[in-house]
């Protein structure tokens, strides 16, 4: 059906009129900025992964247990079981010729001077270690004892002390638990126990040796020594 001039330009303009309201209407949603806090989520949430999925960075390198000052050339063994140990150092403590009384079934112990008890093993032990050992009484200041008979030359034989137990190792990795202690009529200091036989016939201890003794103190903080004999690398031709 043909449409008149006059309704067809009416139409036309309700349109045109139509159209323009509509875009007023949307045109603050059509051109309005959009926020950045969609944007700086989405970045934060990325942030997020990107640490979830990266591996944590690894941690130091610990520092080693043991850490055997070298100044007194300690040897292999005593290392290695110090190491064990997990000490943090060790130290000499003397360096002596075995006598025939360090080999004997009767006497049974291993002598140490009061000298070396005090400038090397004392000076590392705690005060309960020290009366432990019957170490606390001034060796200058002990008088003769006499027997009940009051005769000159004759001592009255010491007090029996049980001592300090410290477990003691040869060389090679044997251990035993022995007395450190000093009896009273003596100025020397012993290591001594029913250990003491199998450890020297462990260590082969035969009299003119000459052995060393270390000293260390493991993790927990338990006193250790170390007796070996040296052995002279030098090979005469």
């Amino acid at each position: 059906m043909a449409v008149h001039p006059m309704q067809q330009q009416k139409c036309f303009t309700t349109l045109i009129t139509f159209s323009k309201s509509t875009m007023a209407a949307l045109l603050p949603f059509i051109f309005t900025k959009l926020s950045s806090a969609p944007k700086r989520k989405h970045a934060e949430t990325l942030e997020l992964i990107t640490k979830l999925t990266t591996a944590p960075p690894l941690p130091p390198p610990k520092q080693a247990a043991v850490n055997i000052l070298a100044a007194e050339d300690t040897p292999g063994w005593v290392v290695n079981l110090a190491g064990v140990k997990r000490a943090a150092f060790a130290w000499k403590v003397m360096q002596k010729e075995i006598y025939i009384s360090d080999i004997s079934d009767q006497q049974n112990r291993l002598l140490i001077r009061s000298q070396v008890v005090a400038e090397r093993i004392m000076p590392m032990m705690t005060g309960e270690e020290i009366e432990a050992a019957n170490l606390t009484a001034d060796t200058k200041k002990r008088r003769r004892l006499y027997n009940d008979g009051g005769e000159a030359g004759e001592r009255k034989q010491g007090q029996e002390h049980g001592g300090l137990e410290v477990m003691v190792y040869n060389r090679d990795g044997w251990g035993c638990w022995l007395s450190l202690t000093r009896g009273d009529a003596s100025k020397a200091s012993v290591l001594k126990g029913g250990n003491y036989r199998e450890f020297r016939h462990r260590s082969f201890f035969t009299a003119g040796d000459t052995v060393e003794m270390w000293a260390f103190r493991g993790e927990d903080g338990r006193l250790f020594l170390a007796i070996g004999n040296q052995i002279n690398l030098e090979i005469s031709l």
